[in-house]
Formats: C-alpha cells, structure tokens, sequence
C-alpha cells in the first residue's frame, strides 16, 4: 500500500468515531465530548499528513526530481541575502540570491566542489 493510500485509511479510521457520534440519538454527553475532541484532532492530523504528502509526492517535487535540482544549502549572509548551492545535474552552483536577483557567483563543474571544499580546509578558510 502507498504511503498516501496509509495516510488515507488513517485518516478515515480517525474520522469513524465521527458518523457514529452523528448515527447515535442520545448519546451521553461524556463520550460524545470525547469523540469530538477525537474528531476534531483526526481532522488535523489528517491535514497535516495530506500537507506533508503533497509537498513530498506532489507535481513539484516530481518536477525538482525530473530536472535534477537540488538545494545543498543556504548561507543568510545579510536580512534579505543568502548564498546558496545549488545542484544541477552533475554540477553544483552557488548563487547569490536577494529578494530581487538571483546572481551566479561560480559554477562549480564535476569534482570542483570537492576540491574547492579540500583547499579551503586546507588553507583554514573552513571552521
């Protein structure tokens, strides 16, 4: 069964104390307090879940795969800057990004990254 198929029959096995709550006339007022706390918490969580499983398997993500893009990570280095490294297929970017511009500040071909990574520690450039 797939992970969203899960997250599914989970959420639907929260939501039953729901329609029983609904089906039954009187019921005491006890247990129909706890059954709607139960509901109600179902309801986040279900949400929550589907939020997570469209971010992880939804059309963007699929996109990101398909192209090989990948965020390695991001250094804030002012309130609206960051530097980022980014990958691309076999080669890694890093990019000055600001709320206006996205600017290339080198590209990094195949093996570059590491050995720009070995020079810097071995010149004490890294901490």
């Amino acid at each position: 069964m797939s992970t969203i198929g899960k997250l599914i029959s989970g959420a639907c096995f929260l939501l039953c104390p729901m329609a029983r709550a609904l089906a039954a006339d009187a019921a005491p007022s006890g247990s129909l307090d706890f059954q709607t706390f139960a509901v109600l918490a179902g309801t986040i969580l279900a949400l929550f879940a589907l939020a997570w499983a469209a971010r992880k398997y939804g059309p963007y993500s699929r996109v990101k795969k398909a192209l090989g893009l990948d965020v390695v990570g991001q250094v804030p280095v002012g309130i609206k800057a960051n530097i980022t490294l980014v990958r691309v297929g076999r080669s890694m970017l890093l990019l000055g990004v600001t709320q206006n511009h996205v600017n290339l500040i080198k590209d990094l071909g195949e093996g570059d990254f590491e050995k720009a990574v070995i020079d810097a520690e071995n010149s004490g450039g890294v901490n």
